[in-house]
């Protein structure tokens, strides 16, 4: 029984000494990033980045009275300053940046609040001005250029649109935003014009339009969509097309050996595969644009003979899964990069 006891103790013991160090490592963390959000206010000011770092520190230390008061200081500031904002009849881009980070500064803290019931939010004054602000932000981008400017400024548009949007949720600012990635969104084909006659050849261009597959629908980023292969599309503003060309398919032998074991016989044979060509992206918003490319990798096959009977790598199942990852990859991270459009 007292063995039991013992036992009973030394886990409770256990426990507590857990728990305390974890207490122990949040309040480290959280103080360290109140830290790190004082001196980001020292050099810049109120920013976006220091205030979600302070909020942070305190949700980790809710306990730091330098935390407290340091969101207390901010949270007079920038509301003092939303208040200079809202006595204006026009509004700059700084302006809405600074209508949000006092939206920002309220909404974040909300979520961590019942930690701190010294800290006073006036949530009558965020009411009202959160109706005003509402009302602000959306005058300003129905009353934004959205026509004759760029693709890049209306992707800069869609992210300044979302960022202001991200504490109102106005169905006007949604509507402009979804409008406009509509607006800038590519759809990306692939194709190939390569006409070649041996098995390695047919093996490339088959490669080449399993990987599409694999990656059909991709957002490839920057509101590109890859949709896949196509024998040839008719580029038009919203479609683009990338025609591969192969100007050099070889396999080479780099080294073989062979090995004897008992009653196994080993062949080993090193081989590299080597592809070079370019891809040419087709559209109605530039000219043609060409980039060549080359890329290579080395593979070993086995010819391994035991008891009479033979058995062999399958060499063309290798060269498939190494072109499939080899054109999945540019795929992925090398084709958006041809776009390159105002």
């Amino acid at each position: 029984m007292r063995n039991l006891s013992y036992t009973k103790y030394i886990g409770i013991s256990f426990i507590l000494s857990f728990l305390l160090g974890c207490s122990a490592i949040m309040t480290s963390i959280g103080n360290n990033k109140i830290s790190n959000a004082i001196n980001i206010y020292n050099s810049r000011g109120t920013t976006t980045d220091g205030t979600l770092e302070l909020i942070s520190g305190l949700d980790y230390s809710s306990e730091s009275q330098v935390g407290i008061s340091q969101y207390q200081k901010q949270y007079f500031e920038i509301t003092n300053t939303k208040n200079n904002i809202l006595k204006n009849k026009y509004f700059t881009k700084q302006d809405i940046n600074a209508l949000n980070l006092y939206l920002l500064t309220i909404e974040e803290f909300k979520k961590i609040h019942t930690k701190f019931p010294t800290i006073k939010i006036d949530y009558n004054d965020f009411n009202n001005s959160k109706v005003k602000i509402t009302k602000i932000f959306e005058d300003f981008v129905l009353k934004d250029e959205k026509l004759y400017i760029s693709r890049n400024q209306k992707i800069q548009n869609i992210n300044f649109y979302k960022k202001m949007n991200k504490y109102i949720n106005s169905y006007i600012i949604n509507s402009t935003i979804s409008n406009l990635e509509n607006d800038v969104t590519i759809n990306l084909y692939v194709g190939s014009s390569f006409r070649g006659f041996s098995q390695l050849d047919y093996l490339l261009t088959n490669s080449l339009m399993y990987a599409s597959d694999m990656n059909i629908n991709r957002n490839l980023g920057n509101y590109i969509i890859f949709r896949g292969f196509n024998s040839f599309l008719k580029p038009n503003f919203k479609n683009y097309f990338i025609d591969f060309n192969f100007s050099n398919v070889y396999t080479r032998t780099l080294e073989t050996k062979e090995e004897i074991k008992e009653k196994e016989k080993l062949f080993i044979v090193r081989k590299k595969i080597t592809v070079s060509g370019y891809y040419k992206i087709y559209s109605q918003n530039s000219a043609p644009h060409t980039k060549y490319f080359e890329f290579s990798e080395n593979y070993t096959l086995k010819m391994r003979e035991y008891n009479n009977s033979t058995f062999y790598d399958d060499e063309r199942d290798i060269l498939k899964n190494i072109l499939e990852d080899k054109f999945s990859n540019i795929i992925r991270y090398d084709l958006d990069n041809l776009i390159n459009i105002n």
